[in-house]
């Protein structure tokens, strides 16, 4: 079985509005929604084996909060602009070229592309994407032929609804 973690970062920064989008950082409710995130992927032993991150600023805080909880050192993670400025087609051509040595990933980005790329992988439509909201997807097929619409949402995590 192959896992495909999705997580939209955490809830940014607008207080400067001169910032640029890529360079907000995450806001004090984005960096406690991370650790509530991590907390409950740590209590349910989820683990990966390759992490994708997009690589803006809020993207790039929300894994350093998150990585302990899945046991994912932060200088192994590969930060890609793809993820940041690219949309559905560029995430699946990276999750189609996955090594089959790889059982699980998590791919740390964006909306719309985390909420539309559930609902290609998956016959699940999604309400929303909050920020910091993670899903795990699940698949029997190879990296290479990971199907549209036959995949399963496992879970749906989001940060509101942790009581820790």
């Amino acid at each position: 079985m192959k896992q495909i973690f999705l997580l939209r970062h955490a809830k940014s920064d607008w207080s400067n509005l001169g910032q640029q989008d890529f360079d907000r950082p995450l806001s004090k409710r984005g960096i406690n929604n991370a650790a509530k995130i991590s907390e409950y992927v740590r209590k349910n032993n989820y683990s990966v084996d390759k992490v994708y991150c997009s690589s803006s600023e809020r993207t790039k805080q929300t894994f350093d909060l998150c990585s302990d909880g899945f046991n994912f050192p932060i200088n192994q993670a590969d930060y890609l602009d793809e993820l940041y400025f690219g949309g559905i087609s560029e995430v699946s051509r990276l999750i189609k070229s996955l090594k089959e040595s790889i059982s699980s990933v998590l791919l740390v980005g964006h909306n719309p592309t985390m909420h539309y790329l559930v609902e290609e992988l998956t016959e699940q439509r999604l309400i929303k994407f909050p920020t910091c909201s993670l899903a795990e997807i699940t698949t029997e097929n190879l990296w290479k032929d990971v199907p549209l619409k036959k995949c399963t949402l496992k879970s749906f995590i989001k940060p509101k609804e942790l009581k820790f």
